[in-house]
């Protein structure tokens, strides 16, 4: 870990102007008068000159230490480098009715559908990703957000409890990814980027629908993960359709596409709730890679230490003040 300091600055600088103020006590005379015909007579005084000088330069510095004290001076914002093993994460759950449906391997009676699975699984990875900022978006014919990128772990999980109530048939996987992406946009990339795609459909896309997808991925430098959920006879993603049925499978082609993304990309098969649990163990293990990132430290406020030297020079006046004569000693 390393520092490199920014340049100090000054939180009111129009307070400056007053440090005119200093030459206030260089001009004031602050002596008591005492009667005397006259002193030209007497030999000069060295060590009351000094005390003299000394006890206006103590009453200039005084006055010229609360004016930067008051100005907020502050020394520069640290840019500390980090090595940590946190990613940002934004989490899009297919919420569509084939989402309720069991897995291709069927699952004892009374076992959980694939939303359920995936509910109970991502509420694991959740809790367990202590140094990771997640986010989640959850759609069927329409993205929603449902929790802001962040670090309450509360909010990600009562989205995921909110995710019972089934969608819509239809499977918006573009418009999802792409209101994922956006919630990058602008933020400083202070760690790995993930998109945790969970579902179990594709869609067909179009030329111009990629291509943005492809520009949005490869700007936010954001990796893909896509846990596809395969329904009870469902077709696999790896396994090319038939000849004359390309159509009928837009989980291959969507699969394909993902793979020309330009970012890092991996996908897995999920027929079962247990090849869910190894799928989301495995991309816990891929994205918690040593990440180094700046991050602004705190800056350093120096009005505390100007207003100790204010003190000390207070507290030198003070005892000057003491020696002083306030009338003449009798003959």
């Amino acid at each position: 870990m390393s520092d490199f300091f920014h340049h100090s600055g000054i939180e009111y600088p129009w307070l400056l102007m007053l440090l005119f103020l200093g030459l206030f006590p260089w001009f004031a005379s602050g002596h008591e008068s005492f009667p005397h015909p006259s002193m030209m007579s007497l030999p000069k005084d060295t060590l009351s000159i000094w005390v003299e000088r000394v006890w206006r330069l103590l009453g200039s510095l005084l006055i010229m230490f609360i004016v930067l004290a008051l100005a907020g001076i502050y020394w520069g914002e640290p840019v500390v480098e980090r090595v940590g093993r946190g990613a940002h994460i934004m989490m899009v759950l297919d919420r569509s009715a084939s989402m309720n449906d069991d897995f291709a391997d069927k699952p004892a009676e009374g076992s959980a559908s694939k939303m359920a699975a995936a509910r109970r699984v991502l509420q694991t990875f959740v809790d367990k990703g202590h140094e990771d900022l997640i986010g989640m978006v959850t759609f069927s014919t329409s993205p929603i957000l449902v929790a802001p990128l962040g670090g309450d772990r509360d909010a990600v999980k009562s989205a995921l409890k909110a995710t019972d109530a089934g969608g819509m048939g239809f499977t918006a996987v573009a418009r999802g990814l792409g209101l994922a992406l956006d919630y990058f946009e602008g933020k400083p990339m202070t760690g790995s980027r993930v998109v945790l795609l969970v579902s179990d459909g594709g869609a067909h896309l179009d030329s111009k629908t990629q291509d943005m997808l492809r520009a949005m991925f490869i700007r936010q430098h954001a990796s893909l993960y896509w846990i596809f959920m395969r329904s009870a006879n469902g077709a696999s993603i790896s396994a090319p359709p038939e000849e004359g049925r390309e159509d009928a499978y837009p989980e291959y082609h969507l699969h394909q596409f993902f793979s020309t993304l330009g970012v890092p990309y991996k996908a897995y098969e999920a027929e079962s709730p247990s090849a869910v649990e190894t799928a989301i163990a495995d991309i816990a293990r891929l994205k918690n890679q040593p990440v180094r990132y700046f991050e602004t430290a705190p800056r350093h406020n120096l009005s505390s230490v100007f207003y100790l030297l204010a003190l000390l020079c207070g507290c030198g006046l003070f005892a000057l003040h003491l020696t002083e004569v306030k009338q003449w000693r009798a003959a």
